[in-house]
């Protein structure tokens, strides 16, 4: 795979590629060349239509991106690729969900979106969704609860009755009801 080189003992003046064993340098390495890595990146993109225009955007972004510079961006990084899609297209569904909870529902693994996606996703976020101005003072879980995903389920508390519909079907809370329960 190396040409020859100029040896003077045991130190190597030079060495280079020898290019008609590329392809194989990269299965000893175990490595993705970047043309098929880049065809791999924009075939996962294409399967994937997302309903809302900053995910569209983004998508259609590093689509452009990848086939003009012939390398991928942080943005979308290899390694990641599915895993970014698939919490795009979650967030896509305009559904609220616990940050934990997506993680399960992704990956299968209630930490792996915090430890390995989550700064990837705030960054997409950031760049396609938000406007600089909240992104000043925000914190990840701020910008993440813009596309409805939490740390924590919010809690409510209320003091006295409370009365409210949900589908024209009428709920009610009243001292006397909750006591009723707690006994």
């Amino acid at each position: 795979m190396l040409g020859k080189s100029l040896r003077s003992g045991n130190i190597l003046k030079e060495i280079w590629l020898n290019k008609r064993n590329v392809e194989k340098a990269y299965i000893i390495a175990n490595r993705v060349d970047i043309k098929q890595q880049n065809n791999i990146l924009l075939e996962y993109l294409e399967q994937y239509q997302f309903n809302q225009k900053w995910i569209e955007d983004y998508r259609k972004d590093m689509i452009s991106y990848i086939s003009e510079k012939h390398k991928t961006n942080s943005l979308f990084p290899y390694e990641y690729a599915k895993d970014i899609l698939k919490v795009l297209k979650e967030i896509d569904n305009k559904k609220e969900v616990l940050k934990r909870v997506l993680s399960i529902n992704c990956f299968g693994d209630s930490k792996y979106f915090e430890k390995n996606i989550e700064h990837i996703i705030v960054r997409i976020i950031k760049n396609y969704l938000l406007e600089n101005e909240i992104q000043e003072d925000a914190t990840n879980e701020d910008i993440l609860l813009e596309v409805g995903i939490s740390k924590y389920p919010e809690v409510l508390e209320f003091c006295g009755d409370l009365e409210y519909y949900i589908k024209n079907e009428k709920i009610e809370y009243k001292k006397e009801t909750i006591r009723k329960l707690y006994k």
